[in-house]
């Protein structure tokens, strides 16, 4: 729509008029269109419902201007922006970002002229403040209907003084809903953020970064937290936020969420850096006491480039060394997840004894490949906390990876304690987002003191448990929360590793002297070689083709072995035991393991399944019933890595221990074990007689 202006004598703002593409560029007299009607600032009234207007303007735009999500998500933080600065103003004089009752009969009817220009000329100025996010941003792209109906809803009421709990969630909720993670950058939960502050813990007088703010959720938890224990008020909000907190986002969109936040919570927007934070390593190193931040995961995004590659250690490819350490190389990696080079960026951030709450994929904590990662953390930091996330936390935000929250102060620390632990299984909401409430025996929520329904979460005990930690080991530690000592850490950081009753199944164990399985067997590696190839016959197993039950291969795939599978590896032999090292089922009571037979003799197996052969020092029938027990199974799920397909390497099956008894027990249970084979033996025969009788009837 065109808007028609008579031109003044005395110049033109003609980029007042290229805002909400007016026809001609006119000289902007601010006094003249302030409308009597048009309240004071100091007269604007906070509200508790700022998500609601929120989503009306929202719903309007969608209606009304056929934009997407995306776009309709830009227009609105524009025009949020906005309105704080607008509130920020003199409160003696009259809001501009405000529509009288003439001017939307004006808009109606064609235009108003004063209305247009007065937003136009704010716009300008929020421009001009904030140009690292407006800069190439020619103006509002709504109808002029649309931005009156945006400004009707809004013009009455005072973002700054509304609640703070009102804000966090109008904010939290409307970014949520519009944003979600593309290229790995997804949005951080609640009650995550809020266990990872409240552990952190940030003092008033401390700095704080989140090198990957997105739209400021931990920054602003961060200021709530700070509020909350401040004692008499030796810091207001305003000067908290202006002085110590500092965010830096890549997304310019969403950096501009993140500038709204920091706007209603006191802060000038300042605070907030739009700027690829991997960049210049070098800057800002040891100028910050705290950092909590949830940088970009998973496959996607990942860093490429040479000059940002060059500056990380964790940028370059590393190799183990002749004593089994890591070791970095001159040579840089092809690509970096940037999660793992975000770890390096934030201890260096830190100042000494600093401290830094991360969220990660649990596969850094873990995994074989990654090792080097952990090893370099541990050279520059104390591994102070580590609390593993239920997998369905972020489905409702954007992804399935299983994460876990890893706490570190950077080296030379004061003190030195143990690593508390812990696992939350309760996240408050279900894989829709959805609340979930605590219910009594009939399946009633339960009301808290407020009315309000209570909502079903670990998080608070969890967090209960980690400021009471130094009397933890004095109380009665059981596999969701536990303290391990810095001795007992090794190469892996997961909490999965480290539960208690594992750990001391694993003592008992050495302490009856049980033997490494690597010892007692030789684990096979040969794969077979190219007289495996074109039209010859050969005999298949695979996982599937395993009774768990019986503890026997129970079929056989045959096939041309140009046709078998690239999983298709290892020669068994008639002896042989093979379990399986990958699948769901690894690690449990149905974890496939066999003893190969005669007829099984010269089949070729699956990668997924391990053999084990020339078995000495102890009976195979008994090796064989021992992997059958929990005790084997559980030494097996403490050493699997992945979540999405979990596996166990042959280095670390190796390491599971088998206790050793008397010759006399192990007779005892072998027969036990031949008496569960002779058995399947006996049904197969049966069957087949069964299938015999009934096709002579037939």
């Amino acid at each position: 729509m065109k808007t028609k202006i008579k031109k003044q004598k005395n110049g033109g703002a003609s980029a007042v008029a290229e805002t909400l593409n007016l026809s001609s560029p006119i000289l902007f007299d601010e006094t003249a269109y302030l409308m009597p009607e048009l309240t004071f600032r100091r007269d604007l009234k906070p509200s508790r419902n700022l998500l609601s207007f929120f989503e009306q303007c929202h719903n309007y735009i969608y209606a009304n201007d056929g934009l997407l999500n995306d776009k309709i998500f830009h227009e609105v933080v524009k025009l949020l922006l906005m309105k704080l600065w607008d509130e920020r103003r003199n409160p003696t004089d009259r809001v501009l970002f405000g529509i009288t009752a003439q001017e939307y009969k004006d808009l109606t009817h064609g235009a108003s002229e004063s209305f247009l220009l007065r937003l136009g000329k704010l716009f300008l100025d929020v421009r001009a403040r904030y140009p690292q996010f407006l800069a190439e941003d020619k103006g509002i792209s709504l109808r002029p209907l649309s931005l009156a109906f945006v400004v009707k809803q809004l013009q009455d009421i005072s973002i700054t003084e509304s609640p703070r709990d009102a804000k966090g969630d109008a904010f939290q909720t409307f970014v949520y809903r519009h944003q979600r993670g593309g290229r790995g950058e997804y949005f951080t939960p609640y009650p995550i953020v809020q266990l990872a502050v409240d552990f952190i813990n940030p003092q008033p007088n401390e700095s704080v970064i989140d090198p990957a703010c997105g739209s400021g959720g931990f920054l602003m938890e961060v200021v709530k937290h700070v509020e909350d224990i401040s004692v008499n008020n030796k810091i207001t909000q305003d000067e908290y936020v202006k002085k110590y907190v500092n965010g830096w986002e890549f997304n310019p969109d969403i950096a501009q969420a993140a500038v709204l936040r920091m706007l209603s919570f006191g802060g000038e927007g300042k605070e907030i850096v739009c700027k690829n934070s991997l960049e210049n390593l070098n800057s800002n190193q040891s100028q910050f006491d705290v950092i909590v931040t949830n940088p970009p995961f998973g496959s996607k995004g990942k860093v490429e480039e040479i000059k940002i590659l060059s500056q990380y250690e964790l940028g370059k490819r590393w190799t183990k060394n002749g004593e089994g350490e890591w070791v970095p190389t001159e040579e840089l990696q092809r690509s970096q997840a940037p999660d793992i080079l975000f770890i390096e960026l934030g201890i260096k951030l830190l100042k000494p004894n600093g401290r830094m709450a991360i969220v990660l994929p649990e596969g850094i904590l873990q995994n074989v490949s990654v090792g080097y990662v952990r090893q370099w953390i541990k050279k520059h930091a104390v591994v102070e906390a580590v609390v593993s996330i239920p997998q369905e936390a972020f489905i409702p935000y954007g992804t399935g990876i299983k994460t876990s929250i890893l706490f570190l102060r950077k080296l030379p620390v004061n003190g030195n304690g143990s690593c508390f632990m812990a696992r939350v299984h309760k996240m408050g909401y279900d894989v829709k987002g959805k609340p979930i409430y605590k219910v009594n025996s009939v399946g009633t929520p339960i009301p808290g003191k407020n009315g309000e329904f209570v909502v079903d979460s670990d998080i608070e005990d969890v967090t209960r448990a980690y400021l009471n930690r130094h009397s933890l080991p004095k109380l009665a530690q059981n596999n969701d929360v536990f303290c391990v000592t810095k001795e007992d850490l090794n190469s892996r950081l997961d909490v999965e590793h480290y539960l208690p009753e594992d750990l001391a199944l694993i003592r008992k164990l050495k302490k009856q002297g049980a033997e490494r399985l690597g010892e007692l067997a030789e684990v096979l590696t040969k794969t077979i070689g190219a007289d495996f190839s074109g039209d010859q016959d050969i005999r298949y197993v695979a996982i599937s083709d395993i009774d768990y039950r019986t503890l026997q291969i129970v079929s056989q795939q045959i096939m041309k072995a140009h046709e078998a599978p690239s999983r298709a590896t290892y020669q068994i032999q008639d002896g042989d035991i093979i379990t399986a090292v990958a699948g769901a089922s690894t690690g449990t009571s149905k974890q496939a393991t066999a003893l190969v037979s005669k007829e099984e003799d010269g089949a070729i197996c699956s990668n997924g399944l391990v053999v084990l052969r020339n078995i000495k020092g102890i009976d195979p029938l008994y090796l064989l019933g021992f992997m059958k027990t929990s005790v084997f199974h559980r030494q097996v799920r403490r050493l699997m890595t992945g979540h999405a397909i979990p596996a166990i390497t042959s280095e670390d099956l190796e390491n599971i221990l088998i206790p050793i008894p008397s010759p006399k027990d192990q007779n005892r249970i072998a027969r036990a074990v031949d008496e569960l084979l002779a058995l399947r033996r006996k049904a197969s025969a049966l069957s087949e007689q069964l299938d015999v009788a009934i096709e002579k009837i037939i």
